[in-house]
């Protein structure tokens, strides 16, 4: 191995475990709560409408 590849492996490493491990961790925890997941829901639907609301003004 390359010093090169060690280190982007090193780098790798550390994303999953200081990013990714962490988001799911917290993702799974709000979305456990079914209040949360009702408001996450309804502010994702709202968020797909108004891009494709806003898509449409464009094209326009």
């Amino acid at each position: 191995m390359t010093y090169k590849q060690i280190e982007a492996s090193r780098e790798l490493r550390l994303w999953i475990g200081q990013v990714i491990v962490p988001v799911i961790c917290v993702t799974a925890a709000v979305l456990s709560n079914p209040k949360i997941r009702q408001a996450a829901l309804a502010k994702t639907e709202s968020i797909k409408e108004e891009l494709r609301r806003n898509k449409i003004k464009m094209v326009k």
